[in-house]
């Protein structure tokens, strides 16, 4: 009985299978990291990313307008800079009715994921041109599909074409 793949089609075939499975889709089911947790819990109701001033500040492009140092400060002790007049403090104040930010009581690590996850997010507006990086395995896969399917093609209608 013949499975309609002679052998020397069955690694192809295989191959190309394995790569369909191997490179599917990779981020279906991945936990947002924990800096986009911390900050949609704590902060995105004051604060938006590239989407305009909420109470507080758009905080897009924030990691490269302040120092990292700043930046961490304002997130952990933020009555700290205010008690101490910090000029940025008393702009973004007055520029939020006089509305100080609140005092989040966050951990070191979950100040340091907040700022990270900023910082990615800066990474991912900057890129203007190029492809997303979550379509290059379609992109591989359809590759090796066309050339998979041309093989079988070339195969099947093995005809004999003069060419002159």
């Amino acid at each position: 009985m013949s499975t309609g793949f002679s052998k020397k089609w069955r690694v192809p075939v295989l191959g190309v299978l394995m790569a369909v499975i191997w490179l599917g889709p990779t981020r279906q089911g991945q936990a947002a990291e924990p800096g986009q947790e911390i900050f949609q819990e704590n902060c995105a109701a004051c604060h938006s990313i590239g989407k305009g001033k909420l109470v507080g500040p758009d905080l897009a492009g924030v990691t490269s307008r302040r120092e990292e140092s700043w930046l961490n400060r304002q997130i952990k002790d933020p009555e700290g800079l205010i008690a101490e007049k910090d000029p940025i403090v008393i702009q973004l104040m007055k520029e939020a009715g006089n509305v100080p930010m609140p005092q989040l009581e966050l951990s070191d690590a979950e100040v340091a994921s907040v700022i990270s996850y900023l910082k990615s997010t800066e990474r991912q507006t900057d890129v203007a041109v190029g492809m997303p990086p979550q379509y290059i395995p379609t992109l591989i896969i359809s590759i090796l599909v066309l050339i998979g399917l041309t093989l079988i093609g070339l195969k099947a209608g093995s005809k004999n074409v003069d060419v002159r």
